[in-house]
């Protein structure tokens, strides 16, 4: 007996009394614009990146992790808020329509529970009240942002954001700038020759265009030697050993097919996540050194906070994928919206092998125009090969018409040039993904199904978000006329009724439908498409007076669209704009009068990058940026 009180005693004075373990630390190094087939951990073999690879393989890899958007700010809106964009009407890059009061970034709730939480430093959250949310999320946040600024033995939440595999720098900006930002602070035995880089199949194998994509390579480089720095920093203050590190990308790319694009290589995104020891119990995937799990961006705000033990609040629709309780996802969901000035619409989902992708938008090439991409060397170059003829057919393929739908095998199409949608042998993968996808979107009830003439409008009333939870937004009828786009011949009698409908969102999917249908079919229906010329809602007679102009030239539909060149609302002379611009050469031409107007007036951001992808195309002025960013 008196052993064992000896023995209690012992334990209770003892140095080597188990204590509750603290909240992680947890950090997240965050790359801008990159997809996976650029890391040696998943398989290409000539990257320089030593301490990405190295970070990646001490950890778990995500083989499935997706960006719910493909370019920046739509991401950012997800990932800081735990939702969606498409519930929330944010999926318009570098738009700013407002999110309810009650609706708090994720980080909000880490600093309640006594976190310090730093952002170091973009932020780009997409909507009205970005502002707020960035006061809200963050202790600090700037370019000196970290967790160095903590109180003592305080934990915390530090995000750094690494800019220099950007796009501007590994695409759109000319060679100089990148070679100033670049290549001038690397090491001769740091950059990748052009010769050895990995080329996709889709560029054609040219040493212009090896010296373009190499960029990416050699950016990359860089931002592995600026994560090195950041990593040295927490072995030498011995914080390794506490705090969780996050590696990703924002979303895929900055390349050809890739960022703003519907793919997987628009959204798929490299990650890891490294789990020290002491955190063990919060990693279900234990000492697995990879997972085919889908996980995106909308469970990464209910994930740290279920690792800091922080109660996930209500409004977050995202699943954590770490700490207590962990979920599992079925699928990753993904959306593209307006990118620039360039209007899409493609909803995906994937279960990790395979991604499918449905186009609303297919009239629309996958090279659509867009004054930020149009403006790199490599989209000149492309073009410029493709008007020679000298691509071969999966490098042209992309400036066709898209197919209504896209199905892609991730494990043997790294590129994604073999649509299997069209396949009978994934006839059941085909079904099994599209009525996922259909179920998502009804339960949600889309609001991106909007033109963004409407959105805007219902915005400065109430917030997008409400708006389709009400009675006012019927969504299902909308979606069953917006899943016929790109369909053919067969759905042409259902889209010419659905011009009578009475709600003027059927009725704008009816005639977005009808755009897509072939010319001939368009001209031997002509006169139900004149009913709808003169239409209420007006992105409807946008449309129907575009197909009308391309099918026979017809005076009226001319004078429309040169009306609505001249409307007051920004969002409809953009609308009108975008349309024009992919109509013959010799039709375009017949607005040279308007865009000279418009072009000397202030305009709306979207109006005047469109002006100035008509004038690239119509009068063949160089496309032009006065600062890079």
């Amino acid at each position: 007996m008196l052993n064992y009180i000896l023995a209690t005693l012992f334990l209770s004075i003892s140095p080597w009394k188990s204590e509750p373990t603290p909240p992680p630390n947890i950090v997240w190094v965050v790359m801008e614009d990159m997809s996976p087939q650029f890391f040696t951990p998943y398989g290409n073999a000539v990257t320089k990146t030593p301490v990405i690879d190295s970070l990646i393989n001490q950890g778990t890899r995500f083989d499935a992790a997706f960006s719910t958007g493909a370019v920046c700010s739509p991401s950012r809106y997800a990932i800081i808020t735990g939702t969606r964009t498409n519930a929330y009407g944010t999926g318009h890059h570098r738009s700013a329509y407002p999110v309810p009061k009650d609706l708090k970034p994720f980080p909000y709730y880490l600093k309640q529970a006594g976190y310090h939480t730093s952002n170091n430093s973009k932020r780009d959250y997409n909507n009205a009240d970005a502002w707020r949310m960035t006061k809200e999320a963050w202790v600090e946040s700037s370019g000196t942002a970290g967790w160095w600024n903590r109180k003592e033995n305080q934990p915390f939440f530090s995000v750094f954001n690494f800019n220099n595999c950007h796009q501007s720098r590994t695409f759109t900006n000319p060679y100089d700038d990148y070679k100033e930002r670049i290549l001038d602070h690397l090491a001769p035995d740091e950059i990748l020759a052009d010769a050895d880089i990995i080329l996709p199949d889709f560029y054609k194998d040219t040493p212009e265009l090896r010296k373009e994509l190499a960029r990416t390579y050699n950016a990359l480089k860089k931002t592995d030697n600026e994560i090195d720095t950041l990593i040295s920093r927490l072995h030498q203050e011995e914080l390794i050993s506490s705090t969780i590190i996050f590696v990703y990308a924002d979303h895929g790319g900055g390349g050809l097919r890739s960022k703003s694009h519907g793919l997987a290589l628009g959204h798929q995104v490299p990650m890891a996540v490294i789990v020290p020891k002491a955190y063990k119990h919060l990693n279900p995937f234990k000492n697995k050194k990879s997972t085919n799990q889908p996980v995106t961006f909308e469970d990464f705000g209910p994930t740290i906070l279920a690792l800091a033990g922080v109660e996930i609040p209500e409004h977050m629709t995202g699943k954590p994928f770490l700490g207590k309780p962990a979920e599992a996802q079925q699928y990753a969901f993904s959306s593209v919206d307006r990118s620039g000035e360039s209007i899409n619409l493609t909803r995906s989902v994937s279960d990790g092998r395979y991604h499918y992708t449905r186009n609303f938008y297919p009239n629309r090439p996958e090279y659509s125009w867009q004054k930020y991409f149009d403006y790199s060397m490599s989209r000149q170059l492309i073009r410029a090969y493709e008007k020679e003829g000298s691509l071969n057919e999966v490098q042209s393929n992309p400036f066709g018409i898209r197919p209504q739908e896209m199905l892609y095998d991730l494990k043997t199409d790294t590129w994604q040039t073999n649509n299997l949608a069209q396949n009978p042998a994934y006839a059941k993968t085909l079904a099994k993904l599209s009525e996922a996808l259909d179920e998502k979107l009804l339960a949600m009830k889309d609001v991106h199904f909007l033109p963004e003439y409407m959105l805007d409008s219902i915005s400065k009333k109430t917030t997008p978000f409400d708006y389709k939870n009400s009675e006012a937004y019927n969504f299902e009828p909308i979606y069953k006329m917006a899943k016929l786009v790109g369909a053919g011949e067969e759905v042409l009698a259902t889209q010419l009724e659905g011009l009578k409908s009475s709600d003027p969102l059927v009725r704008y999917w009816a005639i977005l439908g009808l755009s897509s249908q072939n010319e001939k079919l368009l001209t031997a229906n002509q006169q139900a498409l004149q009913k709808v010329l003169v239409d209420d809602f007006a992105p409807v007679s946008i449309i129907a007076a575009s197909v009308l102009y391309k099918a026979n030239g017809a005076v009226e539909a001319e004078k429309v669209l040169k009306q609505f060149m001249r409307h007051e609302n920004p969002h409809l002379v953009h609308q009108t704009i975008q349309e024009i611009i992919y109509m013959p050469k010799e039709k375009a031409l017949a607005f040279a009068e308007e865009v000279k107007d418009l072009s000397g007036k202030k305009v709306d951001g979207l109006v005047s990058e469109s002006l100035d992808i008509y004038k690239h195309i119509c009068f063949n002025e160089p496309l032009y940026y006065q600062h890079h960013w």
